[in-house]
């Protein structure tokens, strides 16, 4: 297998991945309560729905993948088949007619399960090829980091031109009048749905035929009646997920996303009402922010090399939570650059490109974690069950879409906050409430996260007794 096909496939994984994420996580709370004018609640009520759908497909998809034989292998008959409904899907998320308050829910819940679903059919599968193309240690950081970066990379570089171009502030206009723009969202949505198009069919394509031979021979399709098939699958999915290690991430990743999914969905909103930047403002600081990808690719393998993920991963969250929410506390309680200073945004530059690139380096090293978790279960159960242990990485990346753009629309519900409203007109009480809540929820998501990581036990030394044990048998 050609190493550099791998890497390129990996990251336009995460390119596509990126794309659809930065648009359900940053823009489309915005657009629908803003722009389009339904409730915030009930947008984060369509999101909460189809984060049900969610739970539910998830380890269906993985199970599935685990066990269906065909010429194409286990997981690409999957990859190939959500190639068309995401892409299409997305766009018409931001094509939308015109419709009441109740036909613009039922609009945005319907597309957005559909959207969902088809992501599951890419993400869990692919995912679960990680452990199936390398077991080296430090090799599956460095392959989830390019999905990582990618994802960031594109998402930001998107986010950039969304700014800077389609929702440009026009001659005149009030600050942040540019987001209120329609037609921006619709061309910019277009372009994204055909990179996301070009990107998965690479990765599908790309590692095709590509999965090296696993250590177990994976002969776990059950045989006999439909209802035996079913408990046989249950059981083993209990045996299977039944892992102090498992439960540890798949809890610490949940809290994670909820913190970065909250963060993301309310970004724009920070950035515009509570620092006062205008649309330019915002497009400078998101193109620092692919620096920051760049950054954090490069110090992955440094910060990793030799040493123990669970430490890493406890400091470099605490760092992360330093970063996300001490500007906003600082500035609430009167020891920040004043609002509208040329200090406060170099200031915002600088700790968001921070910001960023420990965001790339925790995530990357989360997924690579519950990777070595496949290969200790797999010692115990004698089963590769990738796809049903990794699509925890599908429902949490996704939970920051969803449940961060709920959790941002309640808040948003909470302190009345006004639609189609400029930054000038915003109430002050409403800008403070608005920097209270976010730092509260943002840094309590996140402690928890780091919290749950504590309990986690596979380190490296037992990692390389596992692959040792799986390679002899």
């Amino acid at each position: 297998m050609s190493p550099r096909l791998i890497a390129i496939s990996f990251a336009s994984s995460g390119i596509a991945r990126g794309l659809v994420a930065n648009g359900l996580s940053y823009f489309l709370l915005i657009y629908y309560s803003q722009v389009l004018g339904l409730d915030p609640s009930l947008a984060g009520l369509a999101m909460m729905i189809a984060m049900v759908f969610d739970a539910i497909s998830d380890p269906l998809i993985g199970a599935w993948s685990d066990r269906i034989r065909s010429h194409w292998g286990r997981r690409h008959p999957f990859l190939f088949a959500s190639i068309v409904p995401i892409s299409v899907i997305y766009f018409f998320l931001w094509d939308t007619p015109e419709l009441s308050q109740s036909g613009l829910f039922i609009y945005l819940l319907s597309l957005t399960i559909m959207l969902r679903l088809s992501l599951t059919l890419h993400i869990v599968p692919y995912t679960a090829l990680l452990p199936e193309i390398t077991s080296d240690y430090e090799d599956r950081t460095r392959l989830m980091s390019l999905v990582t970066t990618g994802s960031y990379f594109a998402g930001t570089a998107l986010a950039v031109l969304m700014y800077a171009y389609w929702l440009v502030d026009a001659p005149g206009e009030e600050p942040g009048s540019g987001i209120l723009r329609k037609s921006g969202y619709i061309d910019a949505n277009f372009v994204a749905a055909c990179i996301v198009f070009l990107c998965l069919s690479i990765s599908a394509f790309g590692t095709f035929k590509r999965v090296r031979p696993l250590a177990i021979n994976d002969s776990q399709k059950p045989t006999g009646s439909i209802a035996r098939k079913i408990g046989i699958f249950f059981n083993e999915a209990k045996e299977t997920v039944n892992d102090r290690n498992f439960v540890v991430m798949a809890l610490s990743g949940l809290a994670g996303a909820m913190a970065m999914g909250t963060y993301a969905s309310l970004w724009a909103y920070v950035q515009n009402y509570f620092w006062g930047f205008r649309s330019e403002q915002m497009s400078v600081m998101l193109i620092s922010f692919l620096f920051a990808a760049v950054l954090a690719f490069v110090l992955i393998p440094l910060v990793s090399k030799g040493r123990e993920k669970k430490p890493l991963l406890i400091c470099l969250s605490l760092a992360l939570v330093v970063f996300s929410t001490g500007p906003v506390l600082l500035s609430l309680n009167g020891w920040f650059p004043s609002r509208g200073s040329s200090t406060l945004f170099y200031a915002m530059i600088g700790f968001g490109m921070v910001e960023a690139s420990l965001t790339i380096m925790t995530t990357s090293i989360s997924g690579s974690m519950i990777a070595d978790i496949v290969d200790a279960r797999a010692v115990v159960t004698h089963r590769r069950e990738e796809g049903l242990l990794l699509s925890v990485l599908s429902f949490i990346g996704k939970v920051s879409g969803g449940a961060g753009v709920m959790t941002g629309g309640f808040l948003l519900a909470y302190i009345n906050f006004p639609a189609e409203t400029t930054a000038g007109d915003l109430p002050d009480q409403v800008v403070t409430q608005l920097g209270w809540l976010y730092a509260i929820v943002l840094s309590a998501f996140h402690l928890i996260s780091i919290w749950a990581l504590s309990f986690y036990r596979l380190t490296r030394a037992q990692h390389a007794k596992n692959i040792s044990i799986l390679t002899t048998e």
